[in-house]
């Protein structure tokens, strides 16, 4: 985009209901084409994402209590796809009729971005936003493909497939996982690096973890490795993530002391995360887990 007036940098910068991360890894990277493209996953990323997220699981209680007692199959099946409408009401009413929501598309088209919103959940939406329209062309691709490899494992899972690998079969398949990698701008090697883990049943964010771990043994880490959140390097010292990460660091002090600062913060962050992996993991994995009986 043209070089961007101080006070639009300022008035983005002060603005309150999109957070920080998201400001410099989604909107401002993608508009000032440090990445071809980003995402952010809504309303998990909004401010309020966990507020709205409460919201809508206690508006649809009443319902999933009684799902949960019917033993009618036939029965069973009806009452889950009513769910599933309640629940994408309740999305549209609570997330895309809040102010957050409207805000965080006003900023897009104030910074020139292309948005595209693609539901993965009744509930959980991923928000891309671009530039080119090829890029947008080739995420609306990829989504499609998505789909057809999610319908294929719901049709006949397979006796390897667990409940994260039904869930998301898509971060299985390595040509996908490759073609989205450079989509968002991630260095060869490090979307090479995760996907190969992924096919090889390898958990990539223990990987990642562990091989922090090692390497502060030794060595002060350089954080600008992690120059995105969601990222995991194919190693903590890998030139090419700290050129990108240095590549922003300059770009954002140029454009604003406060963001050169916001950065530092940002990766540093980023860094404690990559380290919480395996803890965050099972916190996770958890909820996948069979409920105790009284």
């Amino acid at each position: 985009m043209k070089a961007m007036e101080q006070s639009k940098v300022e008035e983005f910068i002060e603005e309150k209901q999109i957070s920080p991360k998201a400001k410099l890894e989604a909107y401002l990277a993608t508009s000032l084409k440090l990445r071809p493209a980003s995402q952010i996953t809504i309303p998990a990323e909004f401010p309020s994402g966990l507020q709205m997220g409460q919201q809508i699981d206690e508006n649809v209680k009443p319902q999933l209590t009684q799902l949960q007692q019917i033993r009618d199959m036939r029965a069973r099946a009806m009452a889950v796809q009513a769910l599933k409408k309640l629940l994408e009401k309740q999305f549209e009413t609570i997330v895309e009729d809040s102010d957050e929501y409207r805000v965080h598309y006003d900023w897009a088209k104030k910074l020139e971005l292309k948005t595209n919103q693609i539901k993965v959940r009744p509930t959980v939406h991923e928000l891309y936003f671009y530039t080119e329209r090829k890029t947008g062309g080739n995420i609306n691709k990829l989504m499609r493909e998505r789909e057809k490899i999610r319908r294929k494992v719901q049709r006949k899972p397979g006796e390897n497939v667990n409940s994260i690998r039904f869930a998301y079969p898509e971060e299985f398949d390595y040509k996908w996982l490759l073609k989205l990698g450079a989509e968002l701008g991630y260095p060869e090697c490090c979307v090479k690096q995760y996907a190969e883990d992924r096919k090889n049943n390898i958990n990539v964010e223990a990987r990642a973890s562990q091989q922090l771990v090692e390497l502060v043994k030794d060595t002060e880490i350089d954080t600008h490795v992690y120059y995105t959140g969601y990222f995991f390097p194919c190693s903590p010292q890998c030139e090419n993530a700290l050129k990108q990460g240095y590549k922003w660091q300059e770009t954002f002090d140029e454009l604003h002391a406060k963001l050169g600062e916001l950065y530092q913060q940002n990766i540093y962050v980023n860094t404690e995360l990559v380290l919480r992996q395996p803890e965050l993991i099972q916190k996770y994995l958890a909820q996948f887990k069979p409920k105790a009986k009284d």
